[in-house]
Parts: structure tokens; sequence; C-alpha cells
């Protein structure tokens, strides 16, 4: 059930009618949903019309808008879902129903990357529940859009689906949507979660602020392997506005290249990925607060600014991590060791950190990353491509939706 609604009662009533769906799904397996979900995500993954209508919405170029809807299509993959309910809900649980559950689960989707809605109406079918979703202001087509194709698939279970979008702290419209839901998952700034747990209390599942870094160690930098140009697709995708986005990268001192130079040539490693996947348009603010950034840049000691058309990229010889404005801006820092990584990022603040190092390098780095927070590890040029198992927030992805709170989970991609 999506679309737009008048007024909220009538979203009330769709909640309604899609609880109801999900009690007249009874004793179908996991396997069968995981294989309506894949073929649904096949063909929203091809849906024309979402192609050519999101750029001017999202605010992004049309070959970004294509890179994003291709990434979170090949998430949403069969055989890695029926992987994902195994691995949480042990062998043969694809053969089984969902576990006792929530009967509805409520998502409210930050608007700064397109396509959320799909993974949250994933993983909600993938516990047995009824899932309503609010669309972020900036992409209020993709889960709508994901909702069309699983009906053309698998009717019964878009029955239990309801997608819809509304001003965000319409309390009107958030009753209507939430009043019967057992848990409410909500992204977005730290603000936006505060003034809804205020509202929700224990029912919020919140994912607030959070950044990604990367880090490049001396034998990273000497593998025979184009990192600069995955690094600056990690960095463009999305236009850096995703908690997977990498906002700085850290690089071990008294390598080749040296850390300033790694700089130069990410710089131009972005310039050659935006003629690929340029930028969307900036608005006034953001090109107000690029142009500060820049100008404060020039002026502190030892480092260097370099901007040209695919991002700004800024050297600093200061290892502390600082935020920055996302556009594709990036800080390199210089580090004589990646062990100090740990000490120089925030608890609680990074989601994913992006490395090119060895086997040995990652597996020293993992236990303190994990108490600081991370919930995942990967490979530079990776960062942006989560799997649906990704534990965000060190959360596993179906248990804390049962309420399972679990051990903190740091998933570690090789």
């Amino acid at each position: 059930m999506s679309g737009w609604c008048e007024t909220p009662a009538e979203l009330a009533e769709l909640v309604g009618g899609a609880v109801r769906a999900r009690d007249r799904l009874g004793a179908r397996t996991l396997g069968d949903a995981a294989e309506a979900l894949g073929a649904a995500a096949v063909r929203w993954g091809t849906d024309a019309q979402l192609l050519a209508d999101l750029p001017a919405v999202a605010r992004l170029s049309p070959p970004l808008v294509a890179a994003a809807v291709r990434i979170a299509a090949a998430a949403i993959d069969t055989r890695a879902m029926r992987a994902l309910v195994e691995h949480e809900f042990g062998a043969g649980a694809a053969g089984r129903p969902a576990p006792r559950g929530p009967s509805l689960i409520g998502h409210v989707l930050a608007g700064n990357v397109p396509a959320l809605g799909v993974p949250a109406i994933a993983l909600g079918c993938l516990v047995g529940a009824a899932v309503v979703v609010k669309s972020g202001h900036d992409d209020p087509l993709s889960a709508p859009a994901f909702h069309r194709a699983l009906e053309a698939v698998d009717p019964l279970l878009a029955a239990a689906v309801v997608t819809a979008y509304w001003p965000g702290g319409e309390r009107s419209w958030e009753e209507a949507a939430f009043a019967r839901a057992d848990l409410v998952v909500a992204s977005g700034t730290d603000e936006t979660v505060a003034a809804l747990a205020g509202r929700l209390g224990a029912r919020l599942l919140a994912h607030g602020d959070r950044v990604s870094v990367a880090a490049v160690s001396r034998e990273g930098l000497g593998r025979d392997e184009p990192l600069l140009e995955r690094l600056a697709l990690d960095i463009a995708l999305h236009d850096q506005r995703g908690c997977l986005s990498p906002r700085a990268v850290y690089v071990e001192a008294d390598g080749s290249p040296s850390p300033q130079a790694f700089a130069e040539r990410l710089a131009a490693a972005l310039d050659a990925v935006a003629r690929e996947l340029p930028p969307g348009p900036a608005g006034v603010e953001e090109r107000a607060a690029l142009r500060l950034l820049a100008d404060e840049a020039e002026w502190e000691p030892g480092s260097r600014v370099l901007n040209g058309a695919g991002g700004l990229v800024v050297y600093d010889p200061r290892p502390a991590f600082r935020p920055t404005t996302g556009r594709r801006t990036i800080r390199v820092h210089a580090v004589n060791n990646l062990a100090a990584l740990p000490l120089i990022l925030a608890p609680g603040r990074v989601e994913c950190v992006g490395l090119a190092a060895s086997g040995p390098e990652v597996a020293a780095l993992v236990p303190a990353l994990r108490a600081l927070g991370v919930a995942r590890v990967c490979p530079i040029g990776r960062m942006q491509q989560p799997a649906l198992a990704w534990p965000r927030g060190q959360r596993l992805p179906l248990g804390s939706l049962l309420g399972r709170p679990g051990p903190d989970v740091l998933e570690v991609e090789g």
C-alpha cells in the first residue's frame, strides 16, 4: 500500500490493513520472503521512471542516482538474505516461518541518501512484521517504487507494507503511522532522533549522526592497485552525504607516496571520478560552507588546500578528526602508525573504517575499533556498498528488530 495519503485517518487505515495482511501470511517461510524480495529488487533496479524522476528530487546527478540504485538493488540478494536468516536464526531457518516478533515495525528514514527504504522493507519482512515506512524529504520515490515492484511479484507480501511521506514533526501523521507499531527505527540527525525519542520512548531504535573514515598503511600504499580511484569513488557516491561516506583519510608517514603527495593524487582521482559521476547541484549554503572551509584551511600552518572540479582535498598535518562540509570534501592526515587511529577517533561516532592494510594490520586494529563503537571494517572502495547484513550501530540487523540485544557486533569484510 503506497502513494500519497490525503489524511492521517487514511494512513491509519492503510496501516491497519497491513497488519491484517501480515496475519494472513501465516506459516509462509522466510525463504519464500527472501525469494520475493530478491525478485522485487531486480525489477526495482531497472525502474526507468524512478531513474528519471529521482535525480531532481534527491539533488543528485543521474549517474549518481543510477549508481545508488544499482548498489541498493544488489544488496537485496536472495542468497544473501537466506544466509542472513540462517546466520541469525539458526540452520534451517529459511525453511521456517519467522520467529515470534513484532506485528508492526515503523521506519523513519533520513533523506540524505537515496533508497534507504529498500533495506528497511526487506529487513522488516525477514522478521515477519508488517512494515510502515516514512520516506525522507529528498527521496519520497524509492520506497513506493520498491513496494510496487514487490506487489508485482508477491501481492500477499506487499499487502503487509505501507510507504508514505509527510513533513517531519507532524504529530497527527506520526500517530497514524506508528500508534500500533511495536518498534520504530529512526535514522537522522541527533536532533531528529532525540525529538522522536521524547514521543516514542522505549519503542524507538535510533540511528543518529555517525561518520566514517579511511586509513592507509605503508604496506597499503605500496600495493599495485587503484587505491586512489577506489577511495575517490567512496567519497563521491551519494555526494558524500551518508554515514558510510569517508570524511577523513589517515595515511602512514614515511611511506611512498607521502601523505601530502597522496592528497595531491587523491584530488586528481576525484576530478577523474567526477567525469563519470558528476556532483549534483550545490545550494547556496553548501557553496558558502565549502568556501569557508577552504579559506580557513589556507591559514592553518602546514595545511594545503587542493580545490578542483571533483572535490576539495585538505592536507592537514594534525591528526585530530574534524568534520567537513560534505560535497566531496576530505581531509588527509599523516599518522606515524595506524595503531594510533583508535586514540584519534571519538567513541560512538564512527560507523565504518575503510582500510588499505595487510591482514595482520587489520586484525590488530579490530579490538580497539570495536570498543570505539565501529560497526564495519572493509577494504577501501567498498565503504558505500554495505551488505544487508551490515550491523548498523553494532546491532544485529534482524535480532535488533526482535528486541534481542546480542553482543556489540563489528563486521570485518575481506
